[in-house]
């Protein structure tokens, strides 16, 4: 039965992805202009991306916020749940005898095909969803916190290799 959810789960959680995400901005590039990011046209970090990626996070851990996502994914849950399938699965039985494996009234909806456990998955994903927007928040803020020692490394990793190369042609 859990693969069933899972199975009806993945593709409402991707139309739901959108709905989370539309106040997000990407800031791209990464580097530090005083150590030759501008010669080597590597875009700069701005730091102002580390507040905005903080701001997102604030957004997503907004009750507010969460309760719309929630929301809008129960909404589609419930949509998706009333869908007819009966027809469907009866063209393709039809076209190809044998293809469909159990038979399925010509009326059955999405929730026949899920079982007795339908009834609950609205609102089991929008509980979810209210979950993953709070990691995600948890998960944004933590990223910002890592990002400048994230860019020191890289810069000590492009030193290391630089001193490498450099040896190596000396070798």
């Amino acid at each position: 039965m859990r693969f069933r959810i899972v199975l009806i789960a993945l593709p409402l959680l991707a139309m739901a992805a959108p709905v989370a995400a539309q106040d997000v901005v990407f800031v791209s590039g990464t580097g530090d202009a005083s150590r030759g990011a501008q010669r080597d046209n590597i875009p700069v970090r701005d730091q102002r991306s580390d507040a905005d990626i903080l701001a997102v996070a604030d957004q997503m851990a907004d009750p507010t916020v969460q309760d719309g996502v929630a929301a809008a994914i129960e909404q589609m849950t419930g949509t998706m749940m009333r869908l007819p399938v009966g027809q469907f699965a009866a063209a393709i039985e039809d076209a190809r005898p044998g293809t469909v494996g159990k038979r399925i009234r010509r009326d059955a909806t999405v929730a026949d095909l899920a079982g007795r456990d339908a009834d609950d998955l609205p609102e089991k994903l929008s509980d979810g969803g209210r979950q993953m927007m709070g990691m995600a928040s948890g998960f944004a803020r933590a990223f910002a916190m890592m990002m400048p020692e994230f860019e020191r490394m890289g810069r000590e990793m492009e030193d290391s290799f630089r001193t490498a190369k450099a040896n190596a042609k000396r070798n």
